[in-house]
């Protein structure tokens, strides 16, 4: 019945990435696996309504204030906020994104007997093998090193919507949603359909005045519809849009501010959602023997 705890020095290290890609290696073992969030606050909040969600482990759903106790031969999974005393008396994997730091190498050393190693995520690809050594160096113990992935580093609609400071015109009930992509609208509309169409999570920008571009947005089920300039678009697009499921936002920016707005979006993105969840266990599924981890944390 063992317990491991997901501890990082940072924020924003992808301690859910690891959390959520080990759940389904054990299931994938054969195990029952419980997945939780200790600690305050909105992230803590957040990732634990987001493990409540995923159907492969069971979740409470609200962050918890200790470790579940143990039942039958369910592993338990819990992460803690970024920084935090690790728990006492349990085994520990550290996350870790691109490259280990200062706070890393310290958050090891404390760690003890207690760190089973380090997973690190978003790492350079070529970088792998300097990325590899300093971890070893600096006593990190690495077992498995992720490529940077933009499936795992999409943001949300909601945060597309936060990072921009922008106005919600139509809310289709899809914030959580993650956009892969995002796309310009070129000058006409003809071209600009097909050219939508080829992507499946998409954010589209436009210029207010635009008409035919927000309609190409619309019709090819665009994720959010970015609208630039921070002026009201047609009121035939509000009506349109009630019939679809495209997210509206309206940008007090024009078209190249705001797109220099989003450059930091993937950096700072939760995880969340089925697609992230998917996309981090098979990342791992090749760089990780989860029996072989399970047999260390029983030992």
């Amino acid at each position: 019945m063992p317990t491991l705890q997901i501890v990082s020095g940072q924020p924003v290290a992808g301690k859910s990435t690891v959390a959520v890609a080990l759940a389904q290696g054990f299931v994938q073992s054969g195990r029952s696996v419980r997945l939780e969030r200790i600690g305050s606050g909105p992230a803590a909040t957040t990732d634990a309504s987001t493990f409540a969600t995923y159907l492969f482990a069971t979740a409470s759903g609200a962050p918890l204030t200790q470790s579940p106790a143990p039942a039958g031969d369910q592993v338990i999974l819990v992460e803690l906020d970024a920084g935090a005393t690790p728990l006492a008396a349990i085994p520990a994997v550290i996350a870790v994104k691109g490259a280990p730091t200062d706070a890393d190498t310290a958050l090891a050393a404390s760690l003890g007997d207690r760190l089973i190693g380090t997973i690190a995520v978003s790492v350079d690809p070529e970088a792998i093998e300097a990325v590899a050594r300093a971890l070893t160096n600096g006593g990190l113990r690495p077992l498995a090193l992720i490529p940077e992935d933009l499936a795992l580093s999409a943001p949300s609609v909601t945060e597309i919507g936060a990072v921009l400071g922008a106005k919600v015109l139509f809310a289709a009930e899809n914030e959580d949603d993650v956009v892969d992509d995002v796309l310009i609208g070129p000058v006409y509309a003809d071209p600009a359909r097909p050219h939508f169409r080829r992507y499946a999570h998409k954010a589209i920008l436009a210029p207010f005045n635009k008409t035919d571009l927000h309609l190409a947005a619309i019709e090819t089920e665009a994720a959010c519809l970015v609208i630039t300039g921070g002026q009201d678009p047609s009121p035939y697009i509000l009506d349109r849009a009630r019939h679809g499921n495209t997210t509206l936002l309206l940008s007090p920016k024009d078209t190249p501010a705001t797109v220099a707005s989003l450059s930091q979006v993937w950096s700072t993105s939760r995880f969340r959602g089925e697609g992230k969840a998917s996309a981090a266990f098979a990342a791992l599924q090749s760089r990780l023997d989860f029996a072989g981890l399970l047999k260390k944390l029983e030992s």
